[in-house]
């Protein structure tokens, strides 16, 4: 039983690919979706998989224990004669922010009042029985921004954006502006007002379409040696569908007691959410999904 809970931030400071596998419609490799949404997600045995591998690259051992010992403690052994369950476990990393080029101020993080509120209820719900708060404040609206930075032109009843190929009529909130100065404290104190200023909540319908019509696509080819052309061997030609940087993820980590019975100094909870969030262990920028030696993947986690 888990009971010790955390929300995780993850920050694409490259373009990612989770993949979900090969489909036979118009990208032959896309990222992982949900299927009633349709919003980019990163699976939890994904999320789980890379922070472990992080954590193995980056840890030091745990106190009186050498490191695959302190491995096998925290995510589990996997040997079949002595197996036992983790004690630590990750909920899919669903998306928060989502960027789009804006005519005015290079770009816009938008997000929803349908992903706003599902994160409030997730918050609240974990909340009772993990401690972990809520908002202290009324969510925006759709259709208002938090500054005048993206703006093109004022109008009576507020401001014009225009998003990627799309216009659209705002009108700046103070609760807008209280939801962009918590999550700028939270998951971007370092960017200051360079996040602060570009938070834009749209309608549920808008949204959709960004996230799912405004990721990259990329056409990756092989090319042989010796003839300089495609290589015929390497499947020709295949697109990949890729996350694009600056998107925010947010997922849960619960932690419970270690579940070995072999062992006097079996970890608590607390220790083993403690040791999750050790800066020794699990390193600030880690690498997720696919394609990792042409750069991808590359995440910034924050501790909310």
């Amino acid at each position: 039983m888990f009971t010790k809970a955390s929300v995780l931030f993850l920050h694409a400071l490259t373009s990612i690919h989770p993949g979900s596998g090969s489909e036979l419609g118009l990208v032959d490799l896309p990222v992982q979706r949900e299927k009633h949404t349709g919003y980019p997600k990163i699976d939890g045995s994904s999320l789980k998989g890379a922070i472990r591998a992080a954590v193995e690259a980056n840890s030091k051992s745990g106190p009186g224990n050498n490191r695959q010992e302190t491995l096998e403690r925290i995510f589990g052994k996997a040997d079949a004669n002595d197996s036992h369950a983790g004690a630590v476990s990750f909920s899919d990393a669903r998306v928060l922010l989502f960027p789009v080029r804006s005519l005015k101020g290079v770009f816009a993080w938008v997000t929803c009042p349908h992903v706003l509120k599902r994160f409030e209820h997730e918050l609240a719900a974990y909340g009772t029985t993990y401690e972990l708060g809520s908002f202290s404040f009324p969510l925006p609206d759709a259709g208002t921004i938090s500054s005048e930075r993206l703006a093109i032109k004022a109008q009576e009843q507020g401001y014009k954006v225009v998003l990627a190929e799309y216009t659209f009529e705002v009108m700046i909130s103070p609760e807008c502006q209280q939801l962009a100065g918590f999550l700028g404290s939270t998951v971007f104190p370092y960017l200051g007002s360079e996040f602060t200023d570009r938070l834009v909540v749209l309608d549920d319908d808008a949204f959709v379409d960004f996230v799912s019509m405004f990721t990259e696509v990329n056409a990756r080819i092989k090319i042989n040696a010796e003839t300089g052309t495609v290589d015929p061997d390497a499947g020709a030609l295949w697109y990949e569908e890729n996350i694009p940087p600056e998107t925010v993820f947010y997922s849960f980590c619960f932690a419970g007691n270690e579940r070995t019975t072999k062992r006097e100094d079996c970890w608590s909870a607390e220790q083993v959410m403690d040791y999750m969030k050790a800066q020794d262990n699990l390193p600030e920028v880690f690498q997720l999904g696919g394609n990792s030696t042409i750069g991808r993947g590359m995440v910034r986690r924050i501790w909310l």
